[in-house]
C-alpha cells in the first residue's frame, strides 16, 4: 500500500506531496486544481512500461489524438517538455521508493533498447508507407527492488496505398511502442467521472469475481443503494452477454443498465474493485449519480471490500456532502486506513493540504469550506 506520493511537473501540478495515505484517500478541491490530474499520475505509475497510457487518458477526457507534434505534450506542465514529470511513491514495502520519470525525446538521439524483455507494442509493420513523428515519449521506471526499465512510445502513420495499386485504402494513424515488462507489479483502474465500460468488459469481470466467489461481495455493496436487489445473474442473447438483476416484486429479470446511474457506477466501481485485486483503483469523481443518503453506507461498504480485496482507493470530490458521508463513514477505522487532503492554490501553485480526523470533524461541525 502506498504511504506517500509526489507528483512534479505533471499537468497543472508543479510539485505536490501527500504523506499519510490511507486505505482510501479523498481528494478535494475547486475546479482545475488538478485533483483528475493526480489521479492520472498515480495510473501513470502503476503502469510505469505502458507510455501509451500516455495518450489513452486524452481519451478518457474526450480528447482526440491530434497529432505527432502535440500527442504528448499536454502532460508536462504549461506544454513545456524541457522539465521531466517525475511520479514517486513510498509505501509499506520497505525504504525504497517507486519512481517514473517521463520525458519527451527526439527519436534520433536515442539508442534502441537492448533487453530480453523487451516487447514489441505493435503489430507487424505492413508494406505501405509509412511516417513516424520525430519525438518519443519515454518512461524510465525504477522499481522499489533496484530494477530500472525503460519503454517508449511514439507516433506513426501509414499511408493508403497509391490509385491504382490495390483496394482503396484511407491513412491510418495512431501509436506504436516498445517497453520492457515490468515484472509482478500491482494493477490498477481509472474509472473516469462519466465513463461506462462496454457490455463485453462488465461480464467479463463479473465472471472473473464469480470464478473467486466474490460476486456476493458485489450484491451487498449493491443492497446499500437498491434493498429489494436479490440475485445477479449473466444472461446471453443472441452472443451478448448483458448482467440482469433480479428485483423482489418483479417478474422477470431487469438489465442493470435499466436501473439508474448510480447503481450501475456502484456496480462498475465494485467490478473494478475485483480487478484491481492488489493494487489501485482510482475514482474521479465518486459522488455521481449517487444521492447523499446513501453515501455514508457506499463508503463503509467501500472499505470493507478494500480490506477484503486489498486495494487502496484514491477517489476525488468536489460535494461537501461526499466529505461528511466518508467522515461519518470512516472515523472509527484506523488512522491508516482512510485519508483527506485539500488541493488548493498558494502563491500561484497547487499544494495539497492534509486534515486528519480531529481537523476534518472541526470544519465539518463549523462549516469551513473544505470542498
Amino acid at each position: 500500500m502506498l504511504t506517500e506520493l509526489t507528483v512534479t511537473n505533471f499537468r497543472n501540478l508543479k510539485d505536490v506531496s501527500l504523506e499519510n495515505l490511507g486505505r482510501i484517500t479523498l481528494i478535494a478541491g475547486k475546479n482545475g486544481v488538478g485533483k483528475t490530474a493526480l489521479l492520472e499520475a498515480l495510473w501513470l505509475l502503476s503502469g510505469p512500461d505502458n507510455p501509451e497510457l500516455g495518450a489513452r487518458m486524452n481519451a478518457f477526457r474526450g480528447l482526440p489524438i491530434t497529432g505527432p507534434d502535440t500527442v504528448f505534450r499536454d502532460l508536462f506542465r504549461n506544454f513545456d517538455t524541457r522539465e521531466d514529470i517525475k511520479v514517486s511513491a513510498r509505501g509499506n514495502w520497505g525504504r525504497q521508493c517507486r519512481e517514473l520519470e517521463i520525458s519527451l525525446k527526439d527519436r534520433k538521439q536515442l539508442p534502441a533498447i537492448l533487453s530480453g524483455s523487451l516487447e514489441k507494442a505493435s503489430i507487424e509493420r505492413s508494406t505501405r508507407p509509412q511516417t513516424e513523428g520525430g519525438f518519443e515519449l519515454v518512461f524510465k521506471y525504477r522499481h522499489q527492488d533496484g530494477n530500472e526499465y525503460v519503454s517508449r512510445a511514439w507516433w506513426y502513420q501509414e499511408m493508403p496505398n497509391p490509385v491504382g495499386i490495390g483496394p482503396i485504402e484511407v491513412a491510418s494513424e495512431g501509436i506504436r511502442g516498445e517497453r520492457q515488462a515490468v515484472e509482478e507489479r500491482p494493477d490498477s483502474v481509472l474509472m473516469a467521472s462519466l465513463h461506462r465500460d462496454d457490455l463485453q468488459t462488465v461480464a467479463s469481470r463479473f465472471g472473473e469475481l464469480q470464478l473467486k466467489g466474490k460476486d456476493d461481495e458485489i450484491l451487498r455493496l449493491l443492497c446499500s443503494l437498491e434493498p429489494r436487489l436479490k440475485r445477479l445473474v449473466p444472461i446471453t442473447i443472441r452472443n451478448t452477454t448483458v448482467i440482469h438483476a433480479n428485483i423482489a416484486g418483479t417478474d422477470r429479470p431487469i438489465p442493470i443498465q435499466l436501473l439508474g446511474e448510480g447503481l450501475n457506477r456502484m456496480f462498475n466501481l465494485a467490478l473494478a474493485m475485483g480487478t484491481a485485486t492488489g493494487g489501485l483503483l482510482l475514482i474521479d469523481e465518486i459522488e455521481n449519480g449517487l444521492h447523499h443518503t446513501v453515501l455514508p453506507e457506499v463508503f463503509a461498504t467501500l472499505l470493507a471490500m478494500a480490506r477484503a480485496f486489498d486495494v487502496q482507493v484514491f477517489a476525488t470530490t468536489h460535494s461537501a456532502e461526499c466529505i461528511r458521508a466518508a467522515h461519518e463513514a470512516l472515523k472509527e477505522a484506523d488512522q491508516r486506513e482512510s485519508a483527506f487532503y485539500r488541493l488548493q492554490r498558494a502563491n500561484g501553485e497547487i499544494k495539497a493540504v492534509g486534515f486528519d480526523k480531529e481537523m476534518l470533524e472541526t470544519a465539518i461541525v463549523h462549516r469551513m469550506e473544505i470542498r
